[in-house]
This record gives C-alpha cells, sequence and structure tokens, in this order.
C-alpha cells in the first residue's frame, strides 16, 4: 500500500512538525490497525538559527542545519517536508545541496489557493522575513498564474500591523530588538502583557487581509494554525500550508504522486 516513506525536518520550531503529523493523521482518515499507516521519520534541529533573522541580515543562515537534519533524514526517508514556512526562502539553494527530495509548501498552498479561493486576491500571514524573501509571489514556472498576494505590508501602516498581529503572537513581545517569551513558538497561547488570546489577535490580522479584499487567507507561518485553528475567519477561507502538504505526502507515500 505504502511506497515510500516520509521524512519531517522540524525544530522550526518544535510545535509546528508536531502538528504536521497530527495533519498527516488526519489526512489518512481511518486506517484499520496500526499496520495501515505509513512509516515517517522525524528529525528535530531546534538549534537551526532563526530564519526571519537570517533573512533580514541579523543572524546566522540557517542552511548548514537544515542540511545536517536532510542528511539524517536521507538515510531512511524517501522525501521530506521542511515544517517550516520561512525556511522556503532558502529552498533552491537546499535543494541543489540535499539527498532527499524536499516538498516546496508554498507551491503546494498557492495552487490550492487559485483551487479554493473564491477571487484572485488571496491574503498571506507570515513572519517578515517570508515576506521580504518574496517566497509567496516570486514567479515560478509551476506556479499558478493570475494571483494577487496581499500581506499586512501592503496595507497603511504595514509595518506596525506586521509587529502587532502577526510577529509578536508568534515570537512573544520585542524590547530592545529580543523577544520575551510567550509567543506561539514559546508555548503561550495569550500576549504576556495584555493578556488578549493570540488567536484573537490572529483573527483581527485576517480581518484587516478581508477588508483589504482578500477572498481567503494563507496561514503562511506554520505556528499561526495552533492558535488560530483552520475554520473560517468571519467568513473568510483559511488555508494552512501543514494542512495542504500533509495530503500532498500522503499522496505521494502511496504512490499517487511522483516525488518532489
Amino acid at each position: 500500500m505504502w511506497r515510500y516513506r516520509i521524512g519531517i525536518l522540524g525544530g522550526l520550531g518544535p510545535y509546528a512538525h508536531i502538528e504536521f503529523e497530527r495533519c498527516l493523521l488526519a489526512a489518512l482518515g481511518c486506517p484499520a490497525n496500526d499496520q495501515a499507516y505509513p512509516e515517517w521519520i522525524v528529525v528535530s534541529i531546534p538549534h537551526t538559527p532563526d530564519r526571519t533573522e537570517a533573512l533580514l541580515g541579523r543572524g546566522p543562515s540557517p542552511i548548514p542545519a537544515i542540511l545536517q537534519g536532510l542528511e539524517r533524514l536521507a538515510s531512511g526517508a524517501d522525501f521530506a517536508a521542511i515544517t517550516c514556512i520561512t525556511a522556503h526562502a532558502f529552498l533552491d539553494e537546499i535543494r541543489a545541496r540535499a539527498r532527499v527530495p524536499i516538498l516546496d509548501m508554498v507551491d503546494l498552498t498557492l495552487a490550492a489557493a487559485q483551487e479554493r479561493a473564491s477571487g484572485a486576491r488571496i491574503g498571506v500571514l507570515a513572519t517578515t522575513g517570508a515576506l521580504r524573501s518574496g517566497i509567496f509571489s516570486r514567479p515560478r514556472t509551476c506556479r499558478p498564474s493570475g494571483l494577487e498576494v496581499l500581506s499586512l505590508l501592503d496595507l497603511p501602516g504595514g509595518l506596525e500591523l506586521q509587529e502587532d498581529l502577526v510577529m509578536r503572537p508568534i515570537y512573544g513581545p520585542l524590547y530592545g530588538g529580543l523577544r520575551r517569551p510567550g509567543g506561539i513558538k514559546s508555548g503561550g497561547d495569550r500576549d504576556p502583557e495584555s493578556g488578549i488570546p493570540h488567536r484573537a489577535t490572529l483573527t483581527a490580522a485576517v480581518r484587516a487581509l478581508a477588508d483589504a479584499g482578500a477572498s481567503c487567507v494563507i496561514t503562511g507561518c506554520t505556528e499561526i494554525p495552533l492558535a488560530l485553528g483552520r475554520d473560517p475567519v468571519h467568513g473568510t477561507l483559511l488555508l494552512d500550508p501543514l494542512e495542504v502538504a500533509a495530503h500532498a505526502a500522503i499522496r505521494i507515500a502511496r504512490g499517487q504522486l511522483s516525488l518532489p
């Protein structure tokens, strides 16, 4: 039944790869017994340097640590998913140096957005590094055409909105260039100072993009669904790259799709 073994590169952060495993289980439906599940291998590399800091020129490259994890996966997995959207800004270089094929969660999600969204304008909630890298808008031959990608950075007061409604819930409050614990990455469910739930803050971010004309919103940081969930927000469809990639990974593992 199963043709290929799935590899999961995690620790970017740790909650995200656990959520990806939950998405894999959900994508399976109801297997008859333990033996009906696919094989997957997880390698968690939490010491990987922060991807946003690297993209903004404030920290070291995460590529060596990511390649270290992928090399471990190559000994047992037939393909891999990197459970961090911001890391996909480095995907071309990583693919050129890795021994295992790697899913492109961004391309898969944009294709799903074109298929499911009711309009051409798509909202994206993602880290500042991911947005500044252009991974959601960079032309690629395999990407759907006709999509307009909109982020909070494109709105009036975008830098402040991006910090308050996305970066702070994900990473925690910023003081003197350093983040304090309390964000989703550290297991928090609400702002450590205001007490406002992260779900409420991220809901405000979705509404801002919907008010700007987005017909659906991609939750383009793998920690966001942990607080926001996947159900529509006030009628706005949410699209989770982890969920999209999990369904693709199951189909690849069954041999229904080719290796990436």
